[in-house]
């Protein structure tokens, strides 16, 4: 265990000191921008290794954090906190085993969009389209497919130009916005037509952040974000009233909500000489802090298992407590939980996000934990190194630009442009002579 302790202070030592301990060719004194450059040499033969040397050393010390963890997986029970409104998460263990459900004659929807934008010297033109997919499920591994509104998306384009002279991120926000609605307005016209649906798959958050953006300084961002999130409010209504499983799916995040959490709660268990000893002979506070959620939990988590439940999306209640914008209780539902799946072998585990109403109790959101999960494995078990859900997989192939379809679309737009006498200039970037 010491060895662990001296591994993880020359780790710090780096971060703390890097310039010292990765480049011992410089000075300490004047370290300037001139210093930083490395010959080819010098990185093959010297600064690569050390590098790698410093990654293996950092891997020892996870890996050994993990055994930690699961050999003391038992004592790790939150019982005693869950009910503490401060403490978030809402179950008493860290994992849990999860079984598969008979999906048979289960009706699984799942959106997904797309956007390109071309970018000219003094315009903006930006292409949007979105596409669902419906699963009606004869078996577990076999369903009939409905694509809404058509097979690829030609029936749901958007295209706009933007000719107010913004910066490249006020642009790019604006096309989030705008296909972030176009997938929700297409799900609530889903629910619509079709009284059978089950389940929602949102490729994504369920809830559309940063919240900040109601608060933009911009007035066109903050109209089109609040005009979004009553699209979102409209989307969750219409879940409640027909009974849908509402799921958000993150395919990739950098996060670690889940694993400070766990930080919390091991100080909160309080642990001593006695029980949980193995955390008092290591800096696990530090330790953590390399860990990502889908880092650590790849490492805990088996196959079809999760992990406890916890409070996401605390953002809306800071705002909401504030009391500036009245309305936000009435977009949202007051309790929005996440959860880490792994349903292959050989993929990273996915975020899971859904929501309750205000009455809710924590066994409710458990249960409802737990039915998710047994409707997701086997339909995101087919592949084992690849492990979302397959509605979702089809609804991204459906909805992403194929570089002909975007070419018509701008082509067109260019050529009754030129017969106005007007040719639009492509950035300097893009016209290089070289």
């Amino acid at each position: 265990m010491n060895s662990i302790i001296c591994t993880l202070m020359t780790i710090r030592n780096k971060y703390l000191n890097s310039e010292e301990q990765n480049f011992q060719t410089l000075s300490n004194d004047n370290v300037n921008i001139n210093n930083l450059g490395l010959t080819k040499e010098q990185l093959l033969l010297k600064n690569l290794q050390i590098i790698v040397n410093e990654y293996l050393s950092l891997e020892k010390l996870k890996r050994s954090f993990v055994k930690i963890v699961l050999k003391n997986i038992d004592e790790l029970n939150f019982s005693k906190f869950v009910d503490f409104p401060r403490f978030y998460i809402k179950e008493e263990f860290l994992k849990k085993d999860v079984s598969s459900a008979n999906i048979r004659g289960l009706n699984v929807v799942s959106v997904d969009g797309s956007s390109v934008t071309k970018k000219f010297m003094d315009v903006d033109f930006s292409f949007l389209k979105a596409i669902a997919v419906k699963y009606n499920f004869h078996k577990n591994h076999a369903a009939k497919i409905v694509y809404y509104p058509d097979l690829s998306g030609f029936n749901n384009y958007f295209v706009q130009g933007n000719f107010i002279n913004q910066d490249e991120t006020a642009v790019d926000t604006k096309n989030s916005i705008d296909m972030t609605f176009m997938e929700i307005n297409l799900l609530n016209k889903m629910i619509r037509k079709f009284s059978d649906i089950d389940m929602i798959i949102i490729d994504g958050s369920i809830v559309v952040m940063p919240i900040n953006l109601l608060f933009s300084k911009d007035p066109e961002i903050s109209r089109k974000y609040d005009k979004l999130l009553r699209e979102y409010h409209k989307l969750y209504s219409n879940c409640k009233d027909n009974g849908i499983l509402l799921i958000g799916s993150i395919k990739d995040t950098r996060t670690s909500a889940l694993s400070h959490l766990l930080t919390d709660s091991i100080q909160l268990l309080k642990p001593n000489h006695s029980r949980l000893a193995d955390f008092v002979r290591i800096k696990y506070r530090q330790i953590i802090k390399f860990f990502s959620d889908t880092d650590l939990f790849n490492r805990l988590l088996n196959k079809s298992e999760r992990t406890c439940i916890f409070n996401c999306k605390r953002e809306i209640d800071k705002i909401r407590d504030t009391g500036i914008k009245k309305e936000i209780p009435y977009y949202f539902p007051l309790s929005f939980y996440a959860f880490y799946l792994k349903t292959a072998h050989y993929d990273t585990p996915c975020r899971i996000e859904f929501f309750m109403d205000e009455r809710h109790s924590f066994k409710k959101a458990s249960e409802k934990a737990d039915l998710i999960t047994s409707i997701l494995l086997p339909i995101s078990s087919l592949n084992e190194r690849y492990g979302l859900p397959i509605p979702q997989i089809e609804a991204h192939r459906r909805a992403i630009f194929k570089p002909k379809e975007v070419d018509l679309l701008l082509n067109n737009l260019i050529r009754i442009l030129s017969t106005h006498g007007i040719y639009l200039l492509e950035k300097r970037r893009n016209r290089r002579p070289f």
